[in-house]
């Protein structure tokens, strides 16, 4: 993806990039919209600083992919180009080796095909709405069940956060560690999962109180420590503790990290730590279309290896390849012509 590419979606973004000019300490909005609409005029021909990603998600402010005002407002606070290049996990961890890529924002999911292998290191980790850099799941039942540990729980019906939350995968690990796999849980009227995922941790206990014996799920831990001990009520959207029994605690899911390729020039990797720190907490309208309430400092890569092994034999065939396969896919292609 090219910053020409993408002058289709830009011409959709230009409300919204008023609105982060106004949010980027500017005095004048006429100044601020040059360098943001089109960093191309003002920066000249200096090539884009690439940024890995693996998805474009539409923001839930805008109608533009999330990247989109970051990547804008990265540009024009560090006046220099950025752009978000679109590739699969494999592919950001052989451009960061090569250094074609400079920086990758990732999942901790995605991160487990990355870590280790000695092509980047993270610059700054991801906050989630509870101000943490990390998450952990409760895996719950009703109050009045008789189910007592995960092992309890093959054929019955299992509720989990909205899709593609890492909770779920945190939770699937700790069931397959007690023996169940995916496959053996309930998966509702003709296997089609109805009701299955949930977008908060009060929807999921909901589900599991109104599935009765027969039903379990997993919360956020930050959530239901909020929760009051009793006098809740799920149908007035009010849960309480007592409404629900813990019978197991996944491992700790350290939040996606941004990373930095180790060709990357330090200055320029200074420059991105101190705006994702420093600057980027002050523009609420870039922070929001992320989807995240920040970034933090960076943690070690050992925090998270316990997910990692829960991932890996969940999505053994992501398992990341050796070193030598990484080398020989980024080695250029025999030359065909004769005599070559």
């Amino acid at each position: 993806m090219t910053w020409r590419g993408r002058a289709a979606g830009r011409s959709l973004a230009a409300i919204g990039f008023a609105a982060v000019a106004l949010s980027s300490g500017c005095a004048t909005v006429g100044t601020s919209l040059g360098p943001i609409l089109d960093p191309l005029n003002v920066l000249g021909s200096k090539p884009p600083s690439r940024i890995g990603i693996t998805r474009l998600e539409p923001s839930p402010l805008l109608l533009v992919p999330k990247a989109v005002l970051f990547e804008e407002n990265l540009t024009f606070e560090l006046g220099s180009p950025f752009t978000f290049d679109l590739m699969t996990p494999r592919q950001i961890r052989l451009h960061l080796g090569t250094g074609r890529l400079k920086f990758a924002l990732l999942t901790a999911g995605e991160f487990s095909q990355i870590a280790g292998r000695d092509v980047a290191a993270i610059l700054a980790v991801q906050l989630n709405e509870h101000q943490q850099t990390y998450r952990q799941g409760l895996i719950v039942v009703p109050a009045g069940s008789p189910i007592r540990s995960p092992a309890d729980l093959k054929g019955l019906r299992f509720h989990f956060l909205s899709q593609g939350h890492p909770l779920n995968d945190a939770a699937l690990g700790a069931l397959l560690e007690a023996g169940v796999s995916a496959a053996d849980l309930d998966k509702g009227l003709l296997g089609l999962s109805i009701d299955q995922y949930h977008i908060s941790s009060m929807e999921s206990a909901r589900g599991v109180v109104l599935g009765g014996e027969r039903s379990a799920g997993v919360i956020d831990k930050a959530d239901y420590d909020r929760w009051p001990a009793s006098g809740g009520s799920l149908a007035l959207l009010l849960p309480s503790k007592d409404q629900v029994r813990v019978i197991a605690e996944t491992v700790r899911v350290p939040e996606g990290p941004f990373v930095v390729s180790k060709q990357t020039d330090p200055r320029i990797a200074d420059q991105v730590r101190r705006y994702l720190l420093n600057v980027l907490p002050k523009r609420k309208l870039v922070l929001a279309s992320l989807g995240c309430s920040g970034f933090a400092p960076p943690i070690e890569e050992k925090e998270y290896e316990p997910f990692f092994a829960l991932y890996r034999r969940l999505h053994p065939d992501l398992e990341a390849p050796s070193p030598d396969q990484d080398e020989a896919a980024t080695r250029p292609a025999p030359s065909t012509r004769p005599g070559a």
